[in-house]
């Protein structure tokens, strides 16, 4: 296992874990009963997930962008977004660092149509939280979420669970999964027996 307190890169060893994230099994809201209890709030929460993990870190908040680039989603991920086989998309995986460790892993896929008009600034996010820009649109949608068990995800650090969901802004669609890491769990379990 890794050493998690150590400085280092983390996105570096991101690349081997794609097939792995490509097999991961996505089931509808009635799964979140299966579940531990500790987990079902943050799998749930319909608001931003950034201003959540800002909140939990004190601000100790950072983005570290792993990979943007123009490439095919995922089978199932063209299915949630209406893609045709082979259509592109920006795809975009960032770690979400909170208190200097790494606690979710997200995974952004943006059709091309949907970046024009109020999110062509998307392209250009950097490190920048995606959440900060969906939430401030005024016609943001969201669909019910997806749950996926992450334990068997091949990433140097381990991996619990994952949910995504679809954005709409403007009749713009977006895909955006979530995926919690051992260091999140060790903090939400700090922080429910009483240690800051």
């Amino acid at each position: 296992m890794s050493d998690l307190s150590r400085p280092q890169n983390w996105g570096l060893q991101f690349p081997l874990c794609r097939q792995s994230y490509s097999a991961l099994d996505w089931v509808g809201g009635a799964s979140l009963f299966a579940v531990p209890p500790l987990w079902r709030g943050w799998l749930s929460a319909n608001q931003s997930l950034t201003a959540q993990l800002k909140k939990l870190s004190a601000g100790d908040f950072r983005v570290e962008l792993l990979r943007q680039e123009i490439a095919q989603p995922h089978a199932d991920e063209r299915f949630q977004l209406n893609l045709a086989p082979r259509q592109l998309a920006m795809i975009r995986e960032v770690l979400l660092h909170g208190c200097g460790r790494p606690w979710v892993l997200a995974r952004t896929v943006v059709p091309l149509a949907t970046l024009s008009g109020p999110l062509a600034h998307l392209r250009r996010l950097g490190t920048r939280p995606l959440g900060e820009a969906l939430f401030a649109q005024r016609s943001l949608q969201r669909s019910g979420f997806e749950f996926a068990d992450c334990r068997n995800l091949h990433f140097e650090v381990p991996a619990h669970y994952g949910r995504r969901s679809r954005f709409t802004v403007a009749q713009r669609p977006l895909l955006v999964a979530e995926i919690f890491l051992e260091p999140f769990l060790e903090k939400i379990k700090d922080k429910e027996d009483g240690i800051t």
